[in-house]
């Protein structure tokens, strides 16, 4: 694996880990009795608002996919993650500074709007700098970084619990920043996407990247590189509008509405398998088995772990050995057992109960979950449905794909306080559903990418390559003729 590629990858991937931190310090945030007594007042609780709260983040993740679609079109992958970045800290410094729960709600707001840009554009520019054969392990460092993010939330607000006052909640909020800004400046460190600079005819910079990401290859492997890219970004394009609202438009299109649904789908699974409802509301769980305050916070901080422990295997063990749709039906199996286990542990052992083996093994089970979600879906989710899409499209697709995810999020975000309070362990039965249908979708419907080039996936969808299509265009004309020799040229010049 070349050294450069997996560099820039890691400074992009950082973008998980603003996400993770983003996205997990409010878990711990509404553990502390402080945060609740400031927001809500003596009663210290809230449902309403406490949904509220964890909601307009994803209502801002939803907006920033918007953002995103055009922004990194137009103005690149690379400098959409930079704006990303800053807003993401002021999202930060609006929630520190917070002096009541509408100034609370703009910072989450800005956050999610952050970090739905970063999960829209990230995925997509380490996508497109790596090759083939270790796309699954390059991509999944998203997912690494992610699981390090939420981890490292949750001890930063455990250690929060040993300030005082309102230092309890403010100082694990304002340890948002630093992420954010780190990766603002490591934006001016990266190129742009090969693919990014041929789309915009710049071909020389292209090649120069190309050199650099694929140093160790040879003059005939670097040529072939270009030429495919060139080439089938030109056969996309061919005869189509592709400014934002008609690309918005070929989404739903017979010709690429089944790559649409398929992404949209993936993503939106991924919040109905449970994962986002257990890492957001386990505070809320906790209490519901006998633990509560800094017990509480502690948990949450082994809790952290898991996913990290479960992402590492996924890179040494699973990471493009497994094929994707193996790993996505196993894992949707895995998470319809634990959620299974840990709904009959919380039904046989409620709140109260004076034997401490049932809420014990509840938490373990929890733990073991969070450790297969990080082993079969932290990464895939991302990898999959950023392979599908065709350039043109690529940034729209996975960004219409967050903003699937995000809406199911909100929903999920505003009904589980309510939920959890009036049926209980009966809501769990959701997501053992969920995850059962989602394990039948990727079994029996799914397409296996594992190993194609980006361009060469297109042929799964009924698409040809540009090898065997370029023939096809007319280049009888003067722009056919420069476009075509332009492509010669490159590959003479590699």
């Amino acid at each position: 694996m070349n050294s450069y590629v997996l560099l820039i990858a890691l400074v992009v991937a950082f973008g998980g880990f603003v996400f993770g931190v983003d996205s997990g310090i409010i878990a711990t945030t509404l553990g502390h009795k402080t945060f609740a007594v400031y927001m809500y007042g003596p009663s210290a609780k809230n449902a309403s608002l406490t949904g509220a709260i964890v909601s307009v983040y994803n209502a801002g993740q939803a907006v920033g996919t918007f953002i995103t679609g055009y922004s990194a079109d137009k103005f690149s992958r690379r400098w959409t993650i930079c704006a990303a970045g800053m807003i993401a800290t002021f999202g930060a410094a609006l929630q520190t500074a917070a002096q009541n729960v509408g100034m609370m709600i703009a910072g989450r707001f800005f956050a999610g709007l952050a970090c739905g840009m970063i999960l829209s554009v990230v995925p997509v520019y380490i996508a497109e700098v790596s090759p083939p054969k270790n796309r699954g392990f390059i991509v999944g460092l998203q997912g690494m970084m992610i699981s390090i993010g939420f981890m490292a939330a949750n001890w930063i607000g455990y250690a929060g619990g040993f300030a005082s006052g309102n230092s309890q909640w403010r100082i694990p909020l304002a340890m948002q920043m630093p992420g954010a800004i780190l990766l603002s400046i490591g934006c001016f460190f990266i190129p742009y996407t090969p693919r990014w600079l041929v789309g915009n005819e710049r071909y020389d910079e292209a090649r120069a990247v190309i050199v650099r990401l694929h140093g160790d290859s040879s003059e005939v492997f670097l040529a072939q590189e270009f030429t495919q890219i060139h080439d089938q970004i030109l056969l996309e394009r061919e005869g189509r509008n592709t400014n934002a609202l008609i690309s918005i438009k070929n989404l739903f299109s017979r010709r690429y509405i089944r790559r649409t649904a398929t992404a949209c789908f993936i993503l939106m699974m991924g919040q109905l398998s449970g994962s986002t409802v257990i890492q957001n509301y386990q505070s809320i769980f906790y209490a519901s088995v006998g633990y509560t305050g800094r017990t509480s916070l502690l948990i949450s901080g082994i809790y952290g772990f898991m996913g990290v422990f479960g992402q590492i295997a996924y890179l040494c063990f699973v990471a493009d050995k497994w094929l994707r749709t193996r790993t996505l039906w196993i894992g949707s199996a895995f998470l319809c057992i634990m959620i299974s286990l840990i709904m009959a542990l919380s039904a046989e052992f409620p709140s109260g109960t004076k034997d401490p083996s049932g809420p014990r093994a509840a938490i373990a089970f929890i733990f073991i979950y969070s450790f297969g979600y990080a082993l079969f879906f932290n990464a895939m989710v991302w990898v999959v449905p950023v392979e599908l899409f065709p350039f043109f499209l690529r940034s729209k697709g996975l960004g219409l794909g967050v903003f699937c995810k995000a809406v199911v999020a909100i929903v999920l975000a505003q009904i589980t306080p309510i939920a959890i309070q009036h049926v209980g362990w009966k809501y769990y039965s959701l997501f053992i559903a969920s995850n059962f249908i989602a394990g039948f979708i990727y079994y029996f419907f799914l397409p296996e990418t594992k190993g194609k080039s980006l361009e060469e996936i297109a042929e799964l969808f009924g698409d040809a390559l540009a090898t065997e299509q370029l023939e096809d265009i007319d280049t009888s004309g003067k722009e056919g003729m420069m476009v075509r020799g332009e492509a010669k040229h490159v590959e003479s010049a590699l």
